[in-house]
């Protein structure tokens, strides 16, 4: 894990994220950031955290989500995961915000999910222990899950960030 000041987003593999999620005794040193929107309901990875792009939008509501969820954290934080559906516009774009952040305590290594959520659910799809508030996750949600980029199944917050160049 490299320096959570690089201009590059860092990415991190499912495998090492379910390593995090299972680990006995349970760690409190890592935060899972979910920046899906319209499309978080119906499933999730245990214990992250929805946080919408629009939560790192203004340097205001950054400084805010920093106060809130981060900077009280005990034990401190040293890793914090964000992903979106697919990880390739929203997660990356909140983690590179976050990492900029002069708000960010040091130390912080900030991580983008290869794949995205998409990605974990091909990948743990069967095992529960992996996956939280699937209730009513029917074959309508796993479409919308495996809805590739662009089509109308899409978060709007997603579109709107790709169109932006961001």
């Amino acid at each position: 894990m490299g320096s959570s000041t690089s201009s590059k987003v860092q990415y991190i593999s499912p495998d090492v994220v379910a390593q995090l999620v299972l680990a006995t005794p349970k760690r409190n040193d890592y935060l899972i950031i979910d920046v899906r929107s319209s499309d978080f309901a119906g499933g999730n990875i245990p214990g992250a955290l929805n946080l919408t792009t629009r939560e790192f939008g203004s340097e205001q509501r950054l400084n805010s989500t920093i106060a809130t969820h981060i900077t009280p954290r005990v034990p401190p934080l040293n890793l914090i995961i964000l992903h979106c559906m697919r990880s390739q516009t929203r997660g990356p774009y909140a983690a590179h915000l976050l990492a900029h952040s002069p708000a960010l305590p040091p130390g912080v290594q900030i991580r983008v999910m290869k794949g995205g959520f998409q990605g974990w659910w091909r990948q743990f799809k069967g095992r529960r222990e992996l996956f939280e508030n699937l209730e009513g996750a029917g074959s309508e949600w796993e479409e919308a899950v495996l809805a590739p980029e662009g089509s109308r199944r899409e978060a709007d917050d997603s579109r709107r960030l790709r169109e932006q160049g961001r």
